[in-house]
């Protein structure tokens, strides 16, 4: 009996049925903000998709150039020394003073077909008795070389260059053997900096030497002068 009563009073206990979770509250941003933040988000999305694909553009333009400089990997230019004049080269009865007017023609050789130069700068440097007295500098313009060409370039250096307390004695001997002997020995080094180009692109700046050793006959010895200058090569180090 106590069991139904029980049971009688569950049953006329209220349901109300299954609890129900809170509702969201709505946005309290305006539309117009609610709208803004859209669109930055979607600029910023924009912003990042451009920045991967010019990545990428870069990363695939590098991978080209690469292969194509292994693939066409240049070959060094080649210069030489067609002719080489001393019209003035005396040294002072002290030895102080080294008066000269040195005139160098010179010819670049690019052998390469599938690569024109800039020669961005250059600058030459003559020097004497060893390579201990320099006798002069100068620069030259910027030069353009196509491919498969040669162009002439003209070195002329004139003027009196001042010799150390040092190196007199040195100086003074290899001026007088090399005049007994009818020929002077000049060193003509000269430092670029250049650029390649194959089609459009430009590779990076590199900047090779060139070492020219000069046997140049003396004007006032009728021998050497009968004999002439040989034409020579000169060394190019560090090309590419």
């Amino acid at each position: 009996m106590a069991e139904s009563k029980d049971a009688s009073f569950d049953l006329n206990q209220p349901y109300y049925g299954p609890p129900i979770p809170p509702t969201k509250p709505p946005s309290t941003l305006p539309p117009s903000d609610r709208s803004r933040g859209r669109e930055s988000f979607s600029f910023y999305k924009l912003l990042c998709f451009s920045f991967k694909i010019f990545t990428l553009f870069l990363i695939f333009v590098g991978i080209i150039v690469l292969a194509l400089w292994l693939i066409y990997q240049p070959l060094s230019i080649k210069v030489y020394a067609n002719d080489a004049s001393l019209l003035r080269f005396n040294l002072s009865s002290t030895g102080e003073k080294l008066a000269h007017n040195l005139t160098v023609e010179l010819s670049f050789r690019n052998p390469n077909r599938k690569y024109s130069i800039y020669y961005e700068r250059m600058d030459a440097q003559a020097w004497y008795a060893g390579g201990i007295q320099q006798i002069g500098s100068v620069g030259f313009p910027q030069l353009y070389q196509e491919r498969k060409s040669t162009i002439p370039v003209r070195l002329g250096i004139e003027g009196e260059s001042a010799v150390a307390a040092g190196n007199m004695e040195q100086v003074r001997q290899s001026y007088n053997r090399e005049k007994g002997e009818g020929f002077f020995y000049v060193r003509v080094k000269i430092y670029a900096t250049v650029r390649l180009k194959m089609i459009v692109v430009k590779s990076v700046k590199f900047k090779p030497d060139l070492d020219c050793f000069l046997r140049i006959p003396a004007l006032f010895n009728a021998t050497s002068t009968a004999a002439g200058f040989h034409p020579t090569e000169c060394d190019v180090n560090n090309f590419s």
